[in-house]
């Protein structure tokens, strides 16, 4: 067990205080997090009983400090490393973002209230929505899931206004509300450096490859959030975005990777 690392895992009714692996994945272009947790199931117990939908929280907080909180629901279960193991799939709080189709049709409306009306018919809060400061004439979203329907207002302000979207993002907040905009995730900015917790850094080999860094695990971390790289070693000093994030846990090793770099090939 890792020292000074507190896990609480519940899913349904089962609690357990450790798994042999957990991993938690946000990436700032996919709608949903996504959870992966890996449960010793020798008698196929797990496996019998546990249904999608069912609630899932992860508790994970080192001791003194204080604790972040993942939540989300299964999707599927799949088998594991071995017979002895299920891996629960599980997405974020989110999901309705997925789920929910929208189908309507707008006349001289501003993408920003298209996609407030989108996260509003989804059933989830919207909280910040920025606006890239144009009307469509005419907007139509023929059946298609609530955040596609903002990417689908990013691609038409690009091609039809000419609007740089490269950073805009649907995400939602550690507050629960769904935010849509080229901004950041508010939240204190952890420093990761040499000598202290900066354990791998790989740069992207080209500008339209995301840069890499392994860390000891920052479990308060999510996509969209701010961190101070300071690399003494490749002289770069620098706050930087995380595009991605993954956490992940097993009995003798918490690490979490993030990924950061341009938002190339987006629009």
């Amino acid at each position: 067990m890792i020292t000074g690392l507190n896990t609480y895992i519940k899913i349904g009714t089962i609690e357990m205080y450790r798994v042999p692996e957990l991993k938690i994945i946000s990436h700032r272009q996919y709608p949903l997090t996504r959870m992966e947790i890996t449960l010793p199931d020798p008698g196929g117990t797990f496996f019998r009983t546990l249904r999608p939908g069912t609630p899932i929280s992860v508790i994970l907080g080192y001791r003194d400090q204080a604790q972040a909180l993942w939540e989300g629901t299964l999707l599927k279960t799949s088998t594991g490393h071995n017979i002895d193991q299920i891996i629960v799939k599980a997405v974020g709080p989110e999901k309705p973002l997925s789920e929910i189709m929208i189908k309507q049709s707008f006349y001289r409306e501003t993408p920003e209230a298209i996609v407030k009306y989108a996260i509003n018919q989804a059933g989830l809060s919207p909280g910040r929505i920025d606006s890239p400061g144009v009307i469509f004439p005419r907007f139509v979203a023929s059946n298609i899931p609530a955040w596609q329907v903002a990417r689908l207002c990013e691609q038409t302000c690009k091609k039809a206004y000419d609007v740089d979207m490269r950073h805009w993002a649907l995400w939602m907040g550690k507050d629960k509300k769904v935010n849509w905009g080229p901004f950041d995730e508010a939240a204190d900015m952890p420093v990761i450096e040499n000598n202290a917790n900066l354990i791998r850094h790989s740069p992207g080999n080209n500008n339209s490859e995301l840069s890499r860094i392994e860390t000891f695990m920052l479990p308060h971390l999510m996509h969209s959030m701010k961190f101070w790289l300071k690399d003494i070693k490749r002289g770069i000093e620098a706050d930087l975005r995380a595009i991605k994030v993954v956490h992940v846990l097993k009995d003798t090793r918490a690490r979490t990777f993030i990924s950061y770099g341009e938002a190339y090939g987006r629009y």
